[in-house]
Formats: structure tokens, C-alpha cells, sequence
């Protein structure tokens, strides 16, 4: 099984390649400067894909300067979930020897795709799949390694025995779970090899969510949010809607709605932690200093709806007047 720290540095890839040992150089001064404190936000994987984001893709080289500006600004988290961005992102890290900073989550997908192509679908986790993970990653071990359970309940059984083993051996640090619905929180009431359960959490999911994290923090999991901005998707819908109902210039409402949404999912009662794509080294300063505000205020949570109710689909008069009764 590869585990072995000295096979990952006598590995061939980009990571050897000229132009990574200059941005190595180039870096250096940047690595000075640490801040005293680690924030609750986690890079999200899609930061290093063209797909599931609304922003433009990030140029190669890019790469570099987003994982440097991350760990530089106190966001020590990085999340993996497809297999490209388990190659980025351990390509980045290798290239700037900051492997020992970062706090690494990969998860059961293991298609390779183009920036064209469909990113694939989750599979149960078999023997081999370590070594995958850990090569591409370039480490000898994953700090968080993240199951989606399937339809076949013996695979998940097997898969869940499979994980426990992988931490026995020190290939994996600890285990998270793809929370869907509160069905799968009641497999695991009783016998819970998980520590961390995530699944979305933001203004449009509230209703479902909040009771979902309130039941995982029950069980004892820390909780990791997903997806503040609906991928960006959401975030430009609402910036639309309110500015066309008179609420401002949409490139004034951005950074304000922005603050608002992501602080609004990150510091909810049973939230810990958020993974959030940053595709932008300005996404990541401003996101940074979202984070160091804290909780919203009463009159930032009013804010927040007064901007969203353009969005909110308007129920037919006879409904409205049979709420009141």
C-alpha cells in the first residue's frame, strides 16, 4: 500500500516541473507571515475545476497564489472532492512544502474528467482506492476521508468496515459522512465510527437543515456546512432580484449580500465549519474578513431577508388568506 512519505517526494509530476520550483521562490517571503489563528472556513475542491461554480475557472498557476493566500490568511482546511482537485491541490502543496499546514478532506469519487466533461459519480470506496488517494494528494495520509453512502446496503457496510481500517493503519486521521436526509443519521444512532457530518446549509435550506445539523450535533459529529452561496448560482439570482426591485447597483450589493449569506450559514448553532469555492484571491480576502466579524446582528438578519424576498415565490391570494385562519 503506498504510505510512504519518500515515494512521494521521488514522484515525478508538475509539481517537479521548473515553473513550480520559481512559484516556490516566489513565494517565499509570503511564508513569513502567519496568522496566530485558524478560521472555520474550508478552500472548497471546485476552487480548482471549471464546473459547479459560477465564477471562471482558475489558471493553473493560479493555484498557487489561492492555497498560499488560504493558508496565509488562516484558512487551514482544504476540501477534495473530486479526483482533479486531489491532483491540484497536491500538486500545490508538494510544490510549496506546506503539506504539514493544511488539513486535507477527500472524498469517494474517482472519475478524471476535462473541463468539458461530467465530473462522475460517487463510488463505494474499494482496497485500492487508498493508494489512489494518497498519491494523488502526494501525502502519506488524509486528515478527513468523506463516504457517500449509495444504494446497496451490504456495499455500505463493507465500505464503512473498509474506512474503519484505513484509520487503524493511520492512512486516515478521522471519517465524515454525506449527510442526505435524517435517515442517515438514524443508521448510525447507535454504532458511529464518524466524526464529521456535512451536508448544505444556507439561507434557501434553512427549514430542512437546521433541524438535520441540530440532530448531528446530538450524535456528537462536528458539523461542516456546504454551498453558503448556492454555488454562486444563488448568490446571483438574489444580487438580481433585489436590484431589480430598487435595492441598489447589483456590483454594490455583491460584496454586502455576499457577507451577509456567508455569515449567515457559517455561524448557525449547529454549524462548525463551511467549505466555500474561492476562485478569486479578492473571494478569499473578503471572505476572511466575513468570518472575523462573527454572528450577524439583528438588523444585518433583516438585511438579509428584506434582500431575499424578491426571490421568494408568492403563493396564489387564497392561500395567503387560509394561513390566516
Amino acid at each position: 500500500m503506498f504510505a510512504d512519505s519518500s515515494l512521494n517526494h521521488a514522484r515525478t509530476g508538475s509539481a517537479n516541473s521548473t515553473e513550480n520550483v520559481l512559484m516556490t521562490k516566489d513565494y517565499s517571503r509570503a511564508r513569513l507571515m502567519r496568522p496566530p489563528t485558524e478560521l472555520p472556513l474550508i478552500l472548497g475542491g471546485h476552487s480548482f475545476i471549471s464546473q459547479l461554480g459560477n465564477d471562471p475557472p482558475v489558471a493553473k498557476r493560479d493555484h498557487y497564489r489561492i492555497v498560499e493566500s488560504c493558508l496565509d490568511g488562516g484558512i487551514r482546511w482544504f476540501d477534495t472532492t473530486y479526483q482533479p482537485e486531489r491532483i491540484a491541490l497536491g500538486n500545490v502543496l508538494h510544490a510549496i512544502e506546506r503539506r504539514n499546514e493544511a488539513t486535507i478532506m477527500a472524498w469517494n469519487f474517482f472519475t478524471d474528467f476535462s473541463p468539458d466533461d461530467p465530473v462522475g459519480k460517487p463510488e463505494y470506496y474499494q482496497p485500492y482506492h487508498i493508494d489512489v488517494i494518497l498519491e494523488q494528494l502526494r501525502t502519506d495520509y488524509v486528515d478527513c476521508l468523506v463516504a457517500i453512502l449509495l444504494n446497496d446496503p451490504e456495499e455500505n457496510k463493507r465500505q464503512e468496515e473498509l474506512l474503519i481500517e484505513w484509520r487503524r493503519k493511520g492512512y486516515v486521521r478521522s471519517l465524515g459522512l454525506w449527510i442526505q436526509d435524517p435517515a442517515t443519521i438514524e443508521q448510525f444512532r447507535h454504532d458511529n465510527p464518524f466524526r464529521f457530518a456535512i451536508r448544505p446549509f444556507n439561507i434557501t435550506t434553512t427549514d430542512e437543515a437546521g433541524p438535520i445539523f441540530a440532530a448531528c450535533k446530538t450524535l456528537g459529529w462536528e458539523t461542516i456546512a456546504t454551498s453558503p452561496f448556492g454555488r454562486g448560482w444563488e448568490l446571483d439570482r438574489m444580487i438580481a432580484a433585489a436590484s431589480a426591485r430598487g435595492y441598489g447597483d447589483a456590483e454594490a450589493l455583491r460584496p454586502i449580500l455576499a457577507d451577509l449569506m456567508l455569515r449567515y450559514s457559517l455561524f448557525q448553532r449547529d454549524v462548525d465549519r463551511i467549505i466555500i469555492g474561492m476562485r478569486k484571491i479578492e473571494w478569499i480576502n473578503r471572505n476572511v474578513e466575513s468570518a472575523s466579524k462573527g454572528p450577524l446582528t439583528a438588523n444585518e438578519h433583516r438585511r438579509l431577508q428584506q434582500l431575499r424576498r424578491p426571490t421568494l415565490k408568492k403563493h396564489p391570494w387564497w392561500q395567503r388568506i387560509r394561513r390566516l385562519f
